[in-house]
């Protein structure tokens, strides 16, 4: 008996456990596929210029060389050097430079202040008795 209630709290203290390994390994799966599908994309729309973030906290700067079914080639900007990695080994993978969002927010800001210019002369230049006040 008291071997099987030894067991039993063996079992409970090791359950939640085995649960947490299990959801790590999907998430490392899916986080995998998404890199990969990510790097796919990139090279499908020639936007190759990458930031890539590992697992292990390092930081990658250059250009999407090749990529196959387990990994993908970078080479470095700054030492032309090719590195290649696994899919698994990434945390993130983030293209150089503006977004989309960025790029229309810059537009409208820039839009703004020019209609906001064009509004300031047209007040400070507008004079309704301009040709002075006359009686008919």
């Amino acid at each position: 008996m008291k071997l099987q209630s030894l067991a039993l709290a063996a079992l409970l203290v090791i359950a939640p456990f085995v649960q947490i390994a299990k959801s790590q390994a999907q998430t490392d799966a899916g986080n995998a596929a998404r890199i990969k599908s990510e790097v796919a994309k990139r090279i499908a729309n020639k936007k190759t210029h990458v930031n890539v973030v590992l697992l292990n906290g390092d930081k990658l700067r250059g250009r999407i060389e090749e990529a196959d079914d387990d990994s993908f080639a970078v080479r470095q900007d700054k030492t032309n050097q090719k590195i290649e990695l696994s899919y698994t080994d990434v945390s993130k993978v983030k293209g150089q430079g503006l977004g989309t969002g960025a790029k229309i927010g810059l537009i409208v800001g820039a839009a703004a202040v020019v209609l906001a210019v064009v509004v300031v002369v047209a007040i400070k230049n507008f004079d309704p008795f301009e040709g002075g006040i006359t009686a008919r």
